[in-house]
């Protein structure tokens, strides 16, 4: 479509903005603990604002609005269940744990309880999936522009890949977090528009439930709750899968996600940053899922019904931002983009932060200046979005949504995360060589359940329980460490954390 001039307006004023903004705001960046953590002088309503846009981004504006479109308002579970009461249980119990063990990414934390081979296979497991996830967002940013601005899937992915590693290079975290509260609320309100515009031209909230409703195969799309039986997201799976395994493990071991926390600049900061995220969360699982639903009233005869066998994903959010009249047009367009960078410049951050602390550090260059690591931070950047964009090539031809490939990407390692981060944390009897194992087993069983078919939420469930088995079982035939080697990592025990040699 073609943009009036104002609407052009804004989106050239967002990006150039948030740019010239970020880079300002890393100004005083001299050194790796700046650029990691941020000196640890970031203000917790900063921190909470950039948790929300962290974890809801173009991929869930995107994704959730086809998933909105073909499931319902079951989706907006991912939200309520899977993040809600995580990152109140992740506030209270065990952000203030990782904050006060000094760490800068959680594989260092596993490295200090278990051993270095825990350490290291966790970081590599996590950078490959993080370059997957870069992708996934690159395959967002480009089914939009293509649809909105006519770019070509190459010209999309390159121009978001250079506007972000501007801000990204040069800033570090503290960039990151200060452009993420202004993408928080451009986004906030660039949804609540789609929402109410949406909805106004559907003729209302009844009117929209009685449209749905008299379409194929929608009886349940208005339930939160499915039966057992459902074959796409059965309550059963929906409890275990994404209540007790994906949602506590993203917000107490996701690295893109904790790492705001860790740059704090106190322990109970780190806990205000979650709360203030949870609350703001509360809105954002219906103003992302309802969009889906208004585009299945406006547009079924255009994408076909919700079991169609010929469904493209990514165009149900865009055809709705059709609708909009001019300015608040690019408003909206707007709000994606601070979706797009506030998505990638915390998974390159992050990613980056894991590679020089963990890898580069560790394996290549023990003696390694601070100063040193600022600079290999900043090739890493570059290397990971040119990895994501890559990647973003591949995601495209093997996922029908943006938010499938995402989740599936996290069911992958989240199972076997969460268990070496719980039994650790809480039991001194777990060892070193019970954790590989866990972690090992866990990942394992995960692809091969993944490659069998087996839905993303089981994966995650039953890879977290074969996990936790190999672990404790390890853990019985083998010694732990002793007292104190494990001071400050966990709970209970002292709370000043010690180097390991």
């Amino acid at each position: 479509m073609e943009l009036q001039s104002i609407d052009l307006f804004f989106v050239i004023l967002y990006l150039t903005g948030i740019a010239l903004f970020g880079v300002w705001i890393g100004r005083g960046v001299k050194s790796g603990y700046d650029l990691f953590l941020a000196g640890r002088s970031l203000p917790w309503w900063a921190v909470g604002a950039s948790l929300v846009v962290s974890d809801i981004g173009a991929k869930d504006m995107v994704g959730l609005a086809d998933e909105g479109y073909r499931h319902g308002l079951v989706m907006a579970n991912y939200d309520l269940i899977g993040c809600i009461f995580p990152v109140l249980i992740a506030a209270f119990v065990f952000m203030p744990f990782l904050w006060l063990a000094g760490v800068y990414t959680i594989p260092e934390y596993l490295g200090r309880r278990y051993n270095f081979a825990v350490r290291f296979c966790f970081a590599v497991v996590w950078a490959v999936v993080m370059v997957g996830m870069l992708g996934v967002i690159f395959v967002s940013a480009a089914s939009m522009f293509k649809e909105l601005l006519g770019w070509s899937f190459t010209t999309s992915v390159l121009t978001t890949a250079v506007v972000v590693g501007l801000y990204t290079i040069s800033g570090g975290l503290k960039a990151v977090v200060f452009t993420d509260l202004v993408s928080c609320i451009v986004l906030i309100i660039g949804m609540v528009l789609i929402c109410m515009i949406g909805l106004d031209k559907v003729g209302g909230w009844e009117a929209l439930r009685t449209q749905v409703g008299a379409l194929p195969d929608t009886e349940h799309h208005f339930e939160l709750v499915r039966s057992a039986s459902d074959p796409d997201n059965p309550w059963t799976a929906m409890l275990l899968g994404l209540g007790f395994v994906l949602g506590p493990a993203y917000w107490i071991g996701n690295q893109a996600i904790v790492q705001r926390t860790f740059g704090t600049v106190s322990q109970a900061e780190a806990r205000a940053s979650y709360v203030l995220c949870a609350a703001i969360k509360i809105v954002f699982p219906f103003l992302l899922v309802i969009p889906g639903l208004i585009g299945l009233a406006l547009f079924h005869d255009k994408f076909g019904g919700v079991r169609s066998d010929n469904w493209t994903g990514g165009l149900v959010l865009p055809e709705l931002v059709k609708l909009l009249p001019p300015g608040i047009l690019g408003i909206v367009i707007g709000a994606f983009l601070a979706g797009v960078m506030s998505n990638l410049d915390s998974y390159v951050n992050s990613a980056t932060t894991l590679c020089v602390t963990d890898l580069y550090k560790p394996i290549f260059r023990q003696g390694a200046s601070d100063y040193e690591m600022l600079w290999v931070g900043r090739l890493l950047i570059v290397i990971f979005l040119a990895g994501g964009a890559i990647a973003s090539y591949e995601i495209q031809q093997r996922f029908t949504t943006v938010f499938t490939a995402f989740q599936t990407l996290l069911s992958l390692y989240q199972g076997a995360l969460l268990s070496v981060l719980l039994l650790g944390m809480l039991s001194r009897r777990v060892t070193q060589w019970g954790g590989f194992a866990g972690l090992i087993v866990g990942v394992t069983s995960a692809s091969l359940m993944h490659y069998q078919g087996v839905h993303m939420l089981w994966v995650a469930w039953w890879s977290f329980v074969a996990a936790v088995c190999a672990n404790v079982g390890v853990s019985m035939l083998t010694k732990p460490h002793d007292d104190e080697r494990l001071q400050g990592l966990v709970i209970g025990m002292q709370s000043v954390a010690k180097e390991s040699v």
